[in-house]
């Protein structure tokens, strides 16, 4: 048939088959012809919809900002498509429905704000000035032309404005900045003893039938998971590197063509005087900690130690007590204001007044050490490390492709592939789905020994791309399914927990009994201690950070209510380890606002109107969403409720 169709294809009955098909296609596309839509509706928000396409924008963008944030930690096997494509519709419907309130309350940014704000951004910058170039290709790898990423610019400013109007309405009071504190610094004190469950439980030994019970009850939790071991070739820069030919005169040509990599940067030893005041702090605090940083300038002009009003007026903690000196400083630890102004001195000249996030410094360089180049000899080591590097990365490639040829050609053997390589085949230990030790932690690595093909077929993995330019390809050598541990293998284990969650429970069980008695005013924690032989620990003093005790026992006791006249709060908790403690709150002590210094009262009042401001944000956003009017497709993914 296919035959008869080929013969009379051809002249005019070929060109009706290809008039029928095309007209379709031209007017409408192949999705119309096939009854889809180009570019489908993944959400609507208050019927403004956001596309299929634009959502898969949105997930690349997530990514690439992991990839960013993290560096050489991010493994993209950790970060599952579904959960990222669905905290991005999370993220879009929160953003939507922000942008219709941004637009009733006509918030604006003006075209050149906006490009003023991009040329501003430093990616797009080449030697401190803004590079078209560089910024025509960023936007288009992005996916993206300079319009749709100038308005996605201005919707970001839009929200930041709005953010930041709600966040600067917020209002601290004094009452709520002394309660803050109060509850902050409250110190409690307490007293406690310890029922032992291991001393409750005795010489408690469970029968064999108890522990088989047990062991049949509990099957799941002694099972060995499905594990394997595998034989794996490895490439990497180190490997590839190792087998190079090296002599003193390639390491001095890469030297002489590298010299730049090898300076030593310049070293500046600095002190400096710090006013502190917080990156958002109102104009009033600005102007404030500037006048204070400009007369200490004065003063430092006329003559006046700097050792000695560092120590006097300086907020560095750090340095306050050296007099200002924060050590030697190499490019790139401080911070830009700080590092710009400390590299333009001259030694034993004072600076004028800089800010950074940390408020307002006045530097004075005290020595210089010049960098420079160094020397062959010196940095031998240094410099051979870096040849193989560079020369190994090259051949990484070549090699790369032929360990992918070589073990897709004979799929049931790594020899042919390390014999060509000259590389030698490395055996594991057994690893389960949880990945093992090394590069076989990375779930690429699990996912491939694994697969259907590689464990099933009993053929050569694929390629795998791992971080550090390492490449690997395995096979699996030895596989177990999932089994049950043998009663006997796991009996004294068995005996072990059952004895343990004995203890645990006669422990809870004399607690709470006890308990019972405490808040009854029956007995006394010095009674009950004295009855049953338990120690007790009187009168301990303790904070809201307090690490000497258990967390537990700590938070049970800011849990409990203020102690009334003579009659303390009491109260109990089981411990992880079996144990039950019983506790009594005989003594509330508020923190004393009074004490703190002004300073510090106006860092916390900061933290706490930013707190403030987030959440009303928060309340907002989550408001408008309650009310907003949602649909998401079928085939996009399901989203959480909540803000």
């Amino acid at each position: 048939m296919l035959l008869a169709i080929r013969e009379k294809a051809q002249g005019w009955v070929a060109w009706l088959i290809v008039g029928f098909i095309s007209v379709p296609f031209a007017l409408w596309g192949i999705q119309s012809y096939l009854g889809v839509s180009s570019d489908p509706v993944a959400i609507s928000v208050d019927g403004n919809e956001i596309t299929q396409r634009q959502v898969e924008q949105r997930v690349r963008e997530f990514r690439d900002r992991l990839r960013e944030q993290l560096g050489k930690s991010y493994r993209p096997e950790l970060f599952d498509d579904q959960l990222l494509r669905q905290q991005v519709i999370e993220q879009i419907i929160n953003e939507r429905v922000l942008v219709e309130v941004a637009d009733d309350w006509k918030l604006r940014i003006s075209d050149d704000f906006v490009r003023q704000y991009i040329q501003s951004i430093p990616y797009f910058q080449s030697n401190g000035k803004f590079n078209v170039q560089a910024y025509n290709t960023a936007v288009r790898n992005q996916g993206m032309t300079q319009r749709s990423f100038e308005d996605s610019v201005r919707q970001d400013l839009v929200m930041q404005q709005m953010r930041n109007g709600i966040v600067a309405s917020a209002i601290v009071t004094d009452f709520e900045l002394d309660e803050s504190i109060r509850l902050r610094d409250q110190e409690r004190e307490i007293s406690y003893l310890t029922i032992s469950g291991e001393k409750l439980a005795g010489d408690f030994q469970p029968s064999d039938e108890e522990a088989k019970n047990y062991y049949d009850e509990h099957a799941r939790a002694y099972m060995v998971p499905e594990r394997v071991k595998v034989e794996y070739i490895l490439l990497s820069p180190e490997v590839v590197g190792a087998g190079l030919d090296v002599t003193d005169e390639k390491l001095r040509a890469y030297y002489e063509q590298h010299k730049d990599e090898f300076q030593a940067p310049e070293e500046r030893r600095v002190r400096h005087i710090l006013v502190q005041v917080p990156e958002n702090a109102d104009e009033a605090a600005v102007e404030a900690a500037k006048a204070k940083i400009e007369d200490i300038a004065k003063r430092l002009e006329s003559g006046e130690s700097f050792e000695v009003l560092a120590k006097e007026f300086s907020d560095d903690p750090g340095s306050r007590d050296q007099g200002g000196d924060v050590g030697w400083i190499s490019p790139g630890l401080m911070a830009k204001a700080f590092e710009e102004e400390a590299y333009s001195l001259e030694a034993g000249k004072l600076g004028k007044p800089v800010r950074t996030p940390f408020g307002f410094h006045l530097l004075e360089v005290t020595e210089i050490k010049s960098g420079g180049e160094g020397s062959f000899e010196a940095l031998y080591d240094e410099i051979e490390t870096a040849y193989r590097r560079n020369e190994a990365e090259q051949l990484l490639f070549d090699k790369a492709e032929q360990l992918a040829d070589l073990s897709y050609e004979t799929s049931d053997s790594l020899i042919p592939a390390a014999e060509v390589l000259q590389l030698e085949p490395k055996q594991s230990d057994w690893f389960d789905r949880k990945g093992g030790k090394g590069v076989l932690a990375s779930q690429k690595v699990v996912a491939a020994a694994f697969s259907e093909d590689v464990l099933l077929e009993n053929h050569n993995s694929e390629l795998i791309e791992l971080e550090d330019d390492q490449l690997l390809v395995l096979r699996v050598i030895e596989h177990e399914a999932e089994h049950p541990q043998a009663f006997d293998e796991v009996k004294e284990e068995i005996i072990a927990t059952i004895k343990r969650e004995k203890a645990s429970a006669l422990a809870k069980a004399r607690g709470e009994e006890s308990l019972q008695a405490l808040q009854s005013g029956v007995a006394t924690l010095a009674q009950l201690a004295q009855e049953q032989g338990w120690k007790l620990e009187q009168d301990v003093k303790i904070n809201r950070d307090a690490t000497t005790l258990p967390a537990a026992i700590r938070d049970t006791a800011f849990g409990l209510a203020r102690p009334e006249s003579d009659k303390p709060s009491v109260g109990g908790v089981a411990l992880d380890n079996g144990n039950y403690v019983l506790l009594a709150v005989s003594r509330v002590l508020d923190g004393d606002p009074s004490k703190l210094e002004k300073s510090v009262r106006v860092v916390i009042r900061e933290q706490m109107t930013q707190a403030k401001g987030d959440a009303q944000f928060n309340l907002l956003g989550k408001y408008l969403r309650e009310h907003a009017d949602i649909e998401i497709a079928t085939d996009a993914e399901e989203t959480a409720t909540g803000y």
